[in-house]
């Protein structure tokens, strides 16, 4: 059911209605909280290409990250507890990069706060991965101001008022 609701905010936003359309196109047909979601999820075609190289640096910088954890993790060559803890944030990435390869909400702010955390690991005090993750916590946090602007987005009590009557 969430898929048809994706997929139904996906066509419209693609034919370059709003937001704002969708929501009132949809509200009265699908579970307002699932479609507030989604809508709040996505992103408008015509934004997407203002970020689209920024989005590409990321993606590369993300993947980057992602294959050199897994290659210390892979590196101890044996099937243990750490192994399988070191996989962790290796399969936590895998699942931002898919987010940030559809462009979607969820993706940039998981991006944006897990790489402010992860200032607080002692492997990452190094020059070199510090300016790496500095350079996600930029990038990040600027595609998701600029894809989804705070008036842009659907509020939570339109989806309660609709969900109450």
């Amino acid at each position: 059911m969430a898929d048809t609701i994706e997929k139904q905010v996906e066509e419209m936003l693609q034919q370059g209605k709003s937001r704002r359309q969708a929501w009132n196109f949809l509200r009265d047909r699908e579970n307002p909280h699932r479609l507030l979601f989604h809508l709040n999820n996505s992103s408008l075609p015509a934004d997407r290409r203002k970020v689209q190289w920024n989005n590409l640096v990321l993606v590369v910088l993300l993947a980057f990250l992602t294959i050199k954890k897994l290659l210390v993790a892979f590196s101890f060559g044996s099937l243990d507890l750490a192994l399988i803890l070191s996989l962790i944030p290796a399969v936590i990435n895998v699942y931002i990069l898919r987010e940030v390869l559809r462009f979607r909400r969820l993706g940039y702010k998981f991006l944006f706060v897990l790489s402010i955390v992860a200032f607080l690991l002692p492997e990452n005090h190094h020059l070199q991965e510090a300016s790496l993750l500095l350079a996600q916590v930029l990038l990040s946090g600027y595609i998701l101001l600029v894809l989804f602007p705070k008036k842009d987005l659907i509020g939570l009590e339109e989806a309660n008022r609709v969900a109450g009557s």
